[in-house]
């Protein structure tokens, strides 16, 4: 897990006295200019602004957006938890063939509309292969998915909800985080899942349900195949 990077990068993020400096209010979204960054660049913005913390181990592709060179977002894509929720959608996708955005932050005071525009201008860099996006807006944290309105994704309706995994301080730790210790300490290998959240702490709470939305990337041929597919899930958006 990322965990000790990202505390790490916090502190030291955190003990400098300036990071970034707000650009003038002249500054127009169309001006944003967006450029593929890395995990190492963007952790320390991610672990400490971001309400999550964490930088996903999942991490494939990383975007940083800029005013005149002065740092206005990160917006960060992955493979996500599995590969069963984009099949589901699409049968026919085939490996590599999927993102999740996982992170989205930018500082205050940018410019209105930032946000949209480095969504949009990063995935125009994602490889040209990657036909669906997923994303995820958390009304636990008061996001319905307004982002995602503004830059027409599809709405397909809310998650289950069911149970998430959190340690002592509360923190909510990756759904598949007990297998990994299972694999990574050959002691836990013949340990339950349960077993090995008593060794460290960690119980289960009530995960509230999430709106889920989908983009789907390419030409108009190939995009009107998709949304046939997937045309059933789609549901109005939900109100802000």
């Amino acid at each position: 897990m990322t965990k000790i990077f990202d505390d790490k990068v916090r502190k030291n993020l955190l003990s400098s006295e300036k990071f970034y400096e707000e650009p003038t209010t002249k500054c127009k979204p169309k001006e944003l200019v967006v450029r593929r960054s890395s995990v190492k660049e963007a952790r320390p913005y991610i672990a400490t602004h971001h309400y999550s913390k964490t930088m996903p181990d999942s991490t494939t592709d990383v975007f940083m957006g800029f005013y005149d060179g002065v740092f206005a977002g990160v917006c960060v894509f992955g493979m996500g938890t599995g590969k069963g929720q984009y099949y589901r959608l699409l049968p026919d996708l085939r490996d590599g063939e999927y993102r999740e955005l996982t992170r989205l932050w930018s500082p205050d005071g940018m410019p209105k509309n930032t946000e949209s525009r480095l969504i949009s201008e990063s995935i125009k860099l994602l490889p040209k292969k990657v036909r669906l996006l997923l994303s995820y807006a958390d009304p636990s944290e008061g996001h319905k998915g307004s982002i995602y309105q503004a830059t027409n994704w599809y709405f397909i309706g809310k998650t289950g909800g069911g149970n998430k995994m959190v340690d002592e301080s509360g923190k909510v730790l990756h759904s598949r985080l007990t297998s990994i210790y299972r694999m990574r300490h050959p002691e836990y290998a013949h340990l339950k899942g349960d077993e090995i959240m008593k060794i460290y702490g960690w119980t289960y709470i009530e995960n509230a349900p999430k709106y889920r939305y989908i983009f789907l990337r390419g030409n108009r041929k190939i995009k009107k195949k998709m949304f046939e597919q997937i045309k059933k899930y789609i549901e109005g958006y939900p109100k802000i």
